[in-house]
Parts: structure tokens; sequence; C-alpha cells
């Protein structure tokens, strides 16, 4: 039994992680709109199990560093100063 029947899809995807924190994107119904987040590895663990969320493949940094700039770069206005 789902928890949450009606509520979109909710998706994690980990950025980087130590014995001490997990820092990971969070986002309900469309992966590329997420939140970063960053939380000790057993609030992660209850927090995704808590949300259901889907785990998205890890991506090299590199790559969520070129998807974040041409997100930034896409919206008119955001953050003239960068």
């Amino acid at each position: 039994m789902n928890p949450l029947p009606d509520m979109p899809s909710r998706f994690v995807r980990v950025t980087s992680r130590d014995a001490d924190w997990v820092q990971f994107e969070f986002s309900i119904g469309d992966p590329d709109l997420c939140v970063e987040l960053t939380m000790r590895p057993a609030q992660y663990e209850a927090f995704r199990r808590r949300q259901c969320a889907l785990v998205l493949p890890d991506l090299p940094a590199t790559q969520l560093e070129h998807e974040r700039r041409h997100w930034h770069e896409s919206v008119p206005g955001a953050c003239p100063h960068d």
C-alpha cells in the first residue's frame, strides 16, 4: 500500500555523501525541478522512505554543474551577479 496514493512521484538524487552528511536533490513530479537538501545519513534514509521517493542515479559533478548552469542561464533575470 502506497502511503501517498494521490501524490505525484517523488525523487531523490544524491549529489555528495560522506560519513556525516548526505547532500541531495529532492523533487516532486518533475526531477528537473528540485530543492537541494543536506541531512545526516540516517535522516536522509528516513526522509527518502517516508516520501516513497525513487532514487535517481548519481550524476558526475561536472554533469550536475553543467545542468545547473544551463538551467540558471535559461531563466531570464536569474541572479544577474553570478
